[in-house]
């Protein structure tokens, strides 16, 4: 859960970092429309890790259903929120859809790191 939880850290601050460069180049609703995709990534991960590790990983068939039950139930909620998303930020989805990219490139990353420490 540590890992995810950075991992859910990172794409906040790449939401936060890309709104402020989104609402000082195009329009502060640009920048509010970033960070709600950084938002989206970063919820999505917790709410994934959450569901995935309350299952005991002692019985590895109930732990890999409920890694698919999470993801599954991941991509109804991302489902949920860019419908949410895109009601109040049609006018401006390029910075919505941008950034939410941009947060899953930390995914990448997180294969890389030392996860020796628990």
């Amino acid at each position: 859960m540590k890992t995810a939880t950075r991992i859910a850290l990172l794409q906040g601050l790449i939401g936060l970092l890309a709104g402020i460069v989104w609402a000082m180049l195009v329009e502060p609703r640009a920048g509010l429309a970033a960070l709600a995709g950084g938002g989206i990534g970063a919820v999505l991960t917790i709410y994934a890790a959450a569901k995935t590790f309350a299952v005991p990983a002692s019985d590895a068939r109930h732990a890999v259903l409920a890694f698919f039950r999470a993801e599954v139930r991941k991509l109804l909620l991302a489902a949920v929120l860019f419908a949410v998303a895109i009601r109040f930020f049609a006018d401006v989805f390029a910075p919505l859809v941008t950034t939410f990219a941009l947060s899953l490139v930390v995914y990448w990353f997180a294969l890389l790191w030392d996860t020796t420490d628990g």
